[in-house]
């Protein structure tokens, strides 16, 4: 008896220092069940055990799980109950695909090239579709979030805190057109100047994340109603300007043909704000509310669910973004102010709704709300995976927010008329840290020592590390090349002079830094495997903020 009062305080002890609150008990049983049987305890047992062994084989240690807040998914034996457990994610994720960004990306390509970008907002959401499913095999086979995997492949700490000020600083930024979303929503609803609904974005978000208290579910469907408004008013609009079908199916099909270098940064804003690099840490995470058994065919099926679930959802989106670039192909292409156009002013060119700016305002308004939510969670499971640290979801939001509506506001007050190129910028520099989230995401996927039997293997490993670097070439070309809004046309207006020498060093030591992160995160072996698949991953209150759980 002394000596396993002895073994308690010592088991409680670790517990404290070593794990957090919130795990603490679920690790305690697990020692404790290897200690009544062994003196090893190094090797885990499935939680179930351990509750059965501290509690004895008489205990309902699901019910006891329960109690404690896990829930863990196996299949029931209905197909529709199974995949609507799992319902959910994509279209928390399709959000990003809807956003002000994608509006602002959308407007612009019709405006300036009428429908031959088509064909690059479809190849971008078939490639963010195979991203989102990279995403779902990590959750689900590593049970890590993105953030999570890349702390502990860090090769020092220098380089940790490398990779979070990246993704930390790919948050902030996502956040810029959201909260100028909110302010121009609030001019159209007000007539307000564009500062005080940026300034009033804070309080607005405040009041949207207070419905997570009821469940995000209740969230969902407010903001579900909102885009299904922007959706019927975007498909009616389309309607009524008279879509030209073959040019529209042209550009979808083969618009690559018409492209010209000067397209080369709104194509590169096209692929920032629809594979927005945010959103491979926001999916891995949310994949995280939805844990499941640890059984091999369990977790495959799961997986296969997720994977389905997200296809319907962007497709929705991929449809309304072509409705915003038809209607701007057909009614500001060709116009004198097509260069300028975004969704400052867009909803002046609704031309048979009476109601289209209202109806347009509100569903920028729900977009940017939505997406400013999405990108406070990101943000927590990005500090809470790099740094451990996990901040209340109202200081957190408080924190994004006074970060985005600094630049927003002095752009606002001093350029009102310079908001839609701020949103092109943004774009086009998502575009450019996509690399730093999705090589990491293909490094991981391809990794036998990491992922083990789940790694690609074959031709998916060659196609998944070809599209890293294709995806790296494209960013590092648009830094360079005129036309691509960066180094490339800032230097080819510059006389010789001090300042054009120092821009070109510049240039240089960027492009270096670029490819040297790039290949040495794809080429540097991982450090150590994934948890044994069998071993489940401590439930995680964070990650229920973000969802119900599902049984």
């Amino acid at each position: 008896t002394f000596e396993k009062l002895q073994l308690n305080y010592v088991l409680r002890t670790v517990c404290r220092e070593r794990l957090k609150e919130d795990d603490k008990d679920y690790f305690y049983f697990h020692l404790m069940s290897q200690s009544k049987t062994s003196t090893n305890v190094t090797t885990p047992l499935k939680s179930e055990d351990a509750l059965e062994k501290v509690y004895g084989n008489g205990i309902d240690y699901v019910e006891e799980q329960r109690r404690n807040g896990i829930h863990r998914w196996a299949p029931s034996g209905n197909t529709w109950r199974d995949f609507l457990a799992f319902a959910g994610p994509g279209w928390f994720i399709a959000i990003a695909y809807i956003d002000p960004g994608n509006y602002q990306a959308d407007i612009q390509a019709g405006a300036s090239t009428k429908y031959t970008l088509l064909f690059a907002v479809w190849w971008t959401s078939v490639l963010s579709v195979y991203v989102q499913i990279l995403c779902v095999r990590l959750a689900y086979y590593a049970q890590v979030t993105l953030a999570e995997a890349q702390a502990r492949d860090s090769s020092s700490k220098g380089m940790r805190y490398l990779s979070w000020f990246i993704a930390e600083f790919t948050a902030v930024i996502t956040d810029l057109p959201e909260v100028i979303g909110i302010g121009i929503a609030l001019h159209i609803f007000f007539g307000w100047p564009y500062y005080v609904g940026v300034l009033l974005s804070i309080i607005t978000t405040m009041l949207f994340l207070a419905c997570t208290k009821f469940g995000i579910s209740v969230l969902e469907t407010i903001l579900g109603i909102f885009v299904g408004i922007m959706s019927i008013s975007l498909f009616l609009e389309m309607g009524f300007v008279g879509v030209e079908i073959p040019e529209l199916l042209e550009g979808w099909a083969y618009g690559f043909t018409n492209v010209t270098r000067n397209d080369l940064f709104s194509i590169t804003g096209i692929l920032g704000a629809v594979v927005m690099p945010h959103n491979l840490h926001l999916h891995t995470a949310v994949c995280q509310s939805r844990p499941v058994k640890r059984q091999e065919e369990t977790v495959r099926l799961a997986i296969k669910y997720c994977s389905y679930e997200i296809l319907f959802p962007i497709l929705v989106s991929f449809f309304v973004n072509v409705a915003i670039v038809s209607i701007a192909a057909n009614s500001v292409y060709g116009t004198p102010e097509a260069e300028e156009v975004g969704i400052a002013d867009f909803c002046n060119y609704f031309k048979f709704l009476n109601v289209g700016c209202i109806l347009y305002g509100i569903a920028l308004l729900a977009a940017g709300q939505s997406s400013a939510i999405t990108t406070t969670f990101t943000g927590q499971y990005i500090m809470d995976g790099f740094l451990n640290i996990k901040l209340p979801l109202h200081v957190r939001a408080t924190m994004t927010r006074l970060v985005a509506m600094i630049p927003c506001v002095i752009v606002s007050v001093l350029y009102p008329h310079k908001l839609n190129q701020m949103v092109n910028i943004v774009n086009s520099v998502m575009s450019i840290l996509l690399p730093f989230a999705f090589t990491p995401l293909v490094k991981y996927n391809c990794s036998n020592k990491y992922m083990g039997k789940f790694a690609a293997k074959g031709l998916e490993r060659y196609i998944l590390y070809s599209f890293a670097i294709i995806v790296w070439a494209v960013n590092a070309a648009t830094l360079s090349a005129v036309g691509g809004g960066y180094f490339g046309d800032i230097l080819n207006d510059m006389e010789m002079s001090a300042t054009k020498v120092a821009l070109i060093l510049l240039q240089i030591l960027v492009q270096v830094f670029y490819a040297w992160w790039n290949w040495n995160c794809l080429m540097t072996p991982v450090k150590s495997p994934m948890t044994p698949f069998e071993e489940e991953r401590p439930y995680d209150k964070q990650f229920a903020m973000a969802y119900t759980s599902v049984e």
